[in-house]
């Protein structure tokens, strides 16, 4: 019996959530893992300003690019020089 007829037979017996681009079996993750890891990378990418940098094309309208990133950080020193420093 050819391999792909023993994968298409294979995949018939497990539902399709349960196998991986490869045809094996793939391991559950937590719930709780993937919510973690989740808000871990959106407090990583806030502190790094790639949010700000996201929410900044949007709100413009505009595609990633040189002159944006540029305009970006224009922006962030315009903002940053307004607040009241403390001290």
């Amino acid at each position: 019996m050819s391999k792909s007829i023993e994968l298409q037979l294979d995949s018939m017996r497990r539902p399709a959530a349960e196998l991986c681009s490869a045809g094996q079996p793939r391991a559950a993750v937590p719930t709780w893992f993937v919510a973690t890891t989740s808000l871990l990378l959106s407090a990583l990418r806030e502190i790094f300003d790639e949010a700000a940098y996201s929410r900044f094309l949007a709100q413009h309208e505009i595609r990633s690019c040189q002159g944006a990133y540029a305009a970006f950080l224009r922006e962030q020193e315009v903002i940053k020089a307004r607040r009241p420093k403390c001290c």
